[in-house]
Formats: C-alpha cells, structure tokens, sequence
C-alpha cells in the first residue's frame, strides 16, 4: 500500500535531485529506523523540494523531508528529531490506520496538496474535498504525542540526542507567532497539532534524563554541515501556491 502510494507521491511532488543532500537524509534516517522494532522494513527516504516546513510518511518505511525542513534546522540532532518523529509515525502504523478510515479517498493528492500547498485550482480542490484534504497528513493530537515519545527514544537508541527535537519545535513555534500563522510553518501546525503542549512533553522527558547521560549523546556531525553548505547552493525551491 506504501508503495503505490509513494509512486503516486513521486509523480506529484517535486522532489529534489540532488546526490549529496538526498544521501545525508537517507543515511541518518537508516541509522535511526534501523533499530527500531521495525527495522525489518525496506525504509526509504527523500526529500521533497518544497519551502514549506513539514514532513510525512507512508506505511510501509516512506519518508519525505521538505527542504524547508533541511533549511530550518540548525545540527543533526534537530533533522534527527522530525525524521524519529516520522519513523516512529510508520512503527505505530498511524498512516495505516487513516487510510483504513479513509478507504477510497484520493490519498497520494491529498498528501501533496497538504504538504507542499500545490492545490490552487479549483478542479484539484474539488477533486481533494471529496477525498477530504491531507487524508493522512494530519494525526490526531494522541497520534502525534505518541510518535514525539517513540521519536525521542528512537534518537536516544541511534545515540542523538534529543534536544534537537525540543529546540526544532521552539524555533517552528517563535516563527509561527512572528509570521501570524502565514508563514511558510504554517502547514507544520496545522499537520502537527498540539504543538506546545508537545513541547512540555519533550521537555519533561528531557529533564528524567541525567545531564552525563545527555552529553554522551551526539548533537551535529560534519555530514549534516557539508549537505547544508550544499543546499545553499542548489537553486532555490519553488515558492508554494497560495489556495
């Protein structure tokens, strides 16, 4: 089902071709899905060229970054945080358990559409009102505290520290209320509920880990510095359709 879907994925979203950026991503994703209770799976993972910040994944071990995710983290342990965040969404099978409640809706056009804001005719937003919008893009708050507590273990076991994942969401939610809920994070809120008091969670898992234990854990590595310095480079994504 994760396939065909992520076939569909592929031929509507821009994705980013590029060798180096698209390594780096599947080599931290690897190295984390890879100890978790489903690291049977034949995960991948590829980057979307997009400036909106969000991220999703597909059953089966798909999952997609938006660049707008790659530019607005600042070391590994931050891109570590949503990437254990989405590996841990595929674990629990909540993608699987949205398509089952959405049974022949247009999933893969909703996906796009919510993600990347491509959606500003009117025939495609008809056509994804009928398979409501983003049919598995948005969790329920329960869903997405649970995949913020597995992706905080899932970092912690691959040797990350978690920290990335409390700074991330506060850099995401400072932006959010500067930019009044137009920005290019609004999509993450609205995809990603409960954000603040996710924040108080991470927090408070962060604080039953003892400061020696925190310090052992790896916070950035040159990998993560060379694929920012080349993302510089690259042409800049295209700017998403406003609906």
């Amino acid at each position: 089902m994760g396939q065909q879907e992520a076939q569909q994925v592929s031929t509507q979203l821009p994705m980013l071709q590029d060798a180096e950026v698209n390594n780096y991503v599947n080599q931290l994703g690897q190295r984390i899905a890879k100890l978790t209770s489903r690291g049977d799976l034949d995960w991948h993972f590829a980057v979307v060229n997009t400036d909106v910040v969000n991220a999703f994944a597909l059953p089966g071990g798909y999952v997609y970054v938006n660049r707008g995710v790659l530019e607005h983290t600042s070391n590994m342990s931050e891109l570590a945080g949503v990437m254990g965040h989405e590996i841990e969404h595929v674990v629990l099978r909540h993608s699987v358990k949205q398509m089952e409640q959405q049974q022949g809706a247009n999933v893969g056009l909703s996906i796009a559409c919510a993600l990347t804001n491509v959606c500003n005719s009117q025939v495609t937003q008809t056509v994804v009102n009928v398979g409501a919008t983003a049919v598995f893009a948005r969790f329920s708050r329960e869903d997405e505290v649970q995949a913020d507590e597995g992706g905080f273990q899932n970092d912690v076991r691959a040797g990350i520290n978690p920290t990335g994942m409390l700074t991330f969401f506060q850099k995401l939610l400072a932006e959010e209320q500067a930019a009044g809920g137009t920005g290019n994070t609004a999509s993450w809120f609205a995809d990603h509920p409960g954000t603040t008091d996710r924040i108080a969670d991470i927090q408070r898992m962060l604080s039953q880990m003892s400061k020696s234990d925190l310090a052992k854990l790896q916070t950035d590595d040159q990998g993560f510095e060379s694929m920012k310095r080349r993302l510089a480079q690259l042409p800049a994504a295209p700017k998403a359709a406003t609906k």
